[in-house]
């Protein structure tokens, strides 16, 4: 059955995915063209790239994941809020990790207000894509108070700078960063999540965060963040600990009151992401153990060895065994 599930989950990724990149060839140059000619600016190449090859493919296939809890696919306006979202998230983040807007700044362009004036094109794109979205979701209060924390959350992070930041609350940073932005693209779909559904998304944006910081592990150490992976001192533990969370969310959304069918190929689906993971800390576990064990002397190492090529078949692979570990 597992296998069966797999091998439609990866079908199904994959046209989305063809069918999602036609889509926002057409839309977002479209979208974006008549703020770029206002402000006589456009977003540069770099931004774009995120945008486009990242954001408004990751946003969306995760929209049409938890569309997928629900037993359907994205509608048309679900797909464009999804765009709209990945097109406005890495604006955000260079506001709050670049330091381009102070705090204050930042508050008074996302409070859905309409009275801020926007400076520069990427603070008009944000503002505009906020007016849009807050006037089609389903739950215009579940999405201020994500939001809200999300951004909460994106400023806390900054005290992943601190040199004396415990283990613990590096944790707690880290799940919660993870678990509103995740929550929030939830809202980007028809359905209002109950409150299980909220727990499970948590679970599962705490984790997938956690991923996200295991891959980024030398350019997050070159920007002086301190991660979890990056100041892990046993990476064994760490994949231990890593697992038995994956396999927490997949027992708490099975108890979610949906179709079995359902529920299965969601928890397949993301567990496919989570397992990349499990890959990446095994590679590390091994470079750690080379190295004596400890500690990594990061500043020693080149990016080509704290890297995990998730294009090489092997690890793909790896992943789906994985995977397969973590939802039996």
């Amino acid at each position: 059955m597992y296998l069966v599930r797999l091998v439609n989950v990866v079908c199904f990724v994959v046209r989305f995915l063809k069918k999602q990149e036609r889509f926002n060839n057409r839309y977002i140059g479209q979208f974006l063209r008549p703020i770029s000619e206002q402000y006589h600016a456009k977003p540069g190449i770099s931004m774009m790239q995120k945008i486009e090859k990242y954001y408004c493919r990751g946003i969306p296939v995760t929209c049409a994941a938890y569309a997928k809890i629900y037993g359907r696919d994205l509608s048309e306006d679900e797909k464009e809020n999804s765009v709209l979202a990945g097109i406005i998230t890495p604006l955000i983040d260079d506001f709050t990790d670049k330091k381009m807007l102070s705090q204050q700044q930042l508050d008074a362009l996302i409070s859905f207000s309409g009275t801020y004036q926007p400076s520069t094109m990427e603070e008009a794109i944000v503002k505009d894509i906020l007016n849009i979205l807050i006037g089609r979701v389903t739950s215009v209060e579940g999405v201020l108070s994500a939001f809200h924390h999300t951004i909460e959350a994106q400023h806390e992070s900054a005290r992943q700078l601190e040199k004396d930041l415990s283990e613990e609350e590096l944790m707690r940073i880290t799940v919660e960063k993870g678990a509103w932005s995740y929550l929030l693209l939830h809202y980007l779909i028809e359905e209002v999540p109950s409150k299980p559904t909220i727990e499970v998304i948590h679970k599962m944006g705490g984790i997938l965060q956690l991923c996200n910081d295991i891959f980024d592990i030398h350019k997050d150490f070159l920007e002086g963040v301190r991660t979890v992976p990056n100041t892990c001192t046993d990476y064994h533990r760490f994949e231990i600990y890593y697992r038995n969370e994956c396999r927490k969310f997949c027992a708490m959304a099975r108890s979610l009151p949906c179709r079995k069918k359902d529920i299965e190929f969601f928890i397949t689906l993301i567990t496919i992401v989570m397992a990349r993971g499990l890959v990446a800390l095994r590679m590390l576990g091994k470079l750690q153990q080379n190295c004596g064990g400890g500690s990594l002397p990061l500043q020693k190492l080149q990016r080509k060895q704290l890297i995990c090529d998730m294009e090489k078949p092997a690890n793909f692979l790896w992943s789906l065994w994985y995977a397969y570990t973590i939802v039996k």
